[in-house]
């Protein structure tokens, strides 16, 4: 006999769900990922969670207890990933551009989650109000690392992560809870993490290398309390803005921004902070009293230390570009650090621009130039930093040039946008003796160098660099004793160094 009660059931009953869709489920899932891989087990965690924020039709109540959950379990295995993207973990058959796509999917998937959670909450009556703040700061943190490992990349900013985390400001302000300490989240507030937002943004970070970035990052965590967001204009005080209704990144102060939704700020306060720590880092205070990282003290960073002071002080007049660029499209040949640039330089010697082949070259294509630098363009998966020095061949006037990265923009297609200041357009190889000793150092000498450089310095290996040191230099068949003067520039590789002349050898 037909069984019509089981086929009415069948129709009007759920039909059982698979995969992730409460807590219980989730327990399920997790006891079930492999324990010996870590990185696909995370996968397996990316995938239940995009899941979970397909699935309208989980309850707020499960969906409250479930992405907490997998947070909870997923961030050791997190945590181990960064590690290996970072260096500080070594794991045989891993490499930190396979772990790379998982961690940022995870946050991706984790923010859009507690997203959920914020808009199935506020559509609820008797939701707990802490409930909805505690998954605002988590939903803000997780965009703001989004953008910070963005800006460490170089890459453009998904126009999402802004709108996201202005939104997520001005709905965490209209409802009174923006500036609230949360006990769980180690008394940050969401103010704190947009406000450190901002900030990063507006320290240029296509013109800084990513190992500043993150160090920025820490410094801002003692700086945000002296800024204060306000909603009235004062255009005599205040020097950037944000639109909380935008999809974009703060700026300085146009005229066209003022409204309702944008809010406004100086951070004289935390310059004067800044300079204050410069003074008690050049005094020989130490790092670990002053509560700041241990390589906050090296002259590079004390370098970005001041770069930040002129960054976001109204006393420094905005940058304007010295010369006009011209369109020149080419190819040319481009030689990438000081370990390579010298035996290149070394091996072709004048003939460098036609001979290129003989070393390890890349082809990029020169888009503009003027007569302080050039503005280059590569698709290459290789990753420059700011501050790297670069060997030019094959250019129109000149047949071997140096110059060093100012800027870098990678976008997500892998196409990348190089500036390059011009350092000089005539290098020599020279060696530099330590007085009494054998051994020597090439280094690189510029006679002359664009109107914006000065002439006749030295671009020196770091690690033999010491202000007021004193060489044997060594050119063309004649000696010098010479003494090193302050550098004009320190990057984590070279030096950019004058000297004196004292005697003829």
């Amino acid at each position: 006999m037909f069984d019509i009660k089981g086929l009415v059931n069948s129709l009007f009953q759920p039909a059982s769900q698979e995969g992730v869709f409460n807590l219980k489920s989730a327990t399920i899932f997790m006891e079930e990922l492999p324990e010996s891989d870590i990185l696909q087990a995370q996968i397996e965690i990316v995938k239940a969670l995009k899941q979970l924020n397909s699935n309208p039709k989980i309850s707020a109540t499960e969906r409250f207890k479930t992405i907490p959950y997998l947070e909870e379990k997923a961030q050791p295995l997190q945590s181990h990933l960064l590690d290996i993207y970072h260096g500080r973990l070594i794991e045989e058959g891993t490499t930190s551009h396979q772990v790379l796509p998982t961690i940022l999917s995870f946050w991706h998937e984790m923010a859009a989650g507690y997203l959920s959670c914020i808009k199935q909450g506020s559509q609820k009556k008797f939701v707990p109000t802490q409930k909805i703040e505690q998954f605002t700061l988590r939903a803000m943190e997780l965009y703001a690392i989004q953008a910070q490992y963005a800006y460490m990349r170089h890459l453009e900013i998904d126009h999402h992560i802004w709108r996201n985390l202005n939104r997520l400001y001005q709905f965490a302000e209209q409802s009174n809870f923006a500036d609230k300490p949360q006990i769980a989240a180690e008394n940050i507030s969401i103010y704190q993490i947009y406000v450190r937002a901002l900030m990063l943004s507006l320290a240029s970070p296509e013109k800084i290398q990513s190992a500043q970035i993150e160090l920025i990052a820490i410094w801002l965590k003692k700086w945000i309390n002296e800024i204060v967001l306000e909603k009235e204009l004062k255009p005599h005080q205040h020097l950037f803005a944000i639109n909380l209704t935008g999809t974009s990144a703060p700026k300085r102060i146009r005229r066209d921004m003022v409204g309702e939704n944008w809010r406004y700020w100086t951070a004289d306060p935390v310059t004067a902070q800044i300079q204050k720590l410069i003074t008690q880092l050049s005094q020989g205070e130490t790092t670990s009293l002053l509560g700041v990282p241990a390589e906050s003290s090296t002259p590079a960073n004390l370098e970005l230390l001041q770069t930040l002071c002129n960054l976001w002080s109204k006393d420094t007049i905005t940058p304007v570009r010295k010369h006009e660029r011209q369109s020149n499209n080419k190819s040319i040949r481009v030689i990438t650090g000081l370990p390579n640039i010298l035996p290149f330089m070394s091996q072709q010697g004048k003939t460098a621009a036609t001979s290129a082949d003989h070393v390890s070259t890349e082809k990029w294509e020169l888009g503009d130039e003027s007569a302080s630098g050039f503005g280059l363009n590569y698709h290459s998966d290789i990753q420059l930093e700011t501050g790297e020095l670069l060997g030019l061949a094959n250019l129109s006037n000149h047949p071997f040039t140096i110059g060093i990265v100012r800027r870098f923009n990678r976008s997500h297609k892998g196409f990348v946008s190089v500036g390059v200041e011009t350092l000089t357009q005539t290098p020599l190889i020279v060696e530099l003796t330590p007085l009494l000793a054998e051994h020597s150092t090439s280094c690189i000498y510029a006679p002359e160098g664009p109107s914006s450089n000065p002439a006749r310095f030295l671009i020196i290996p770091n690690d033999i660099y010491t202000e007021n040191r004193e060489y044997k230099f060594t050119a063309q068949n004649k000696s010098y004793r010479i003494r090193l003067s302050p550098a004009l520039e320190h990057t984590p590789t070279f030096v950019l160094a004058k000297f004196t002349v004292l005697e003829k050898l």
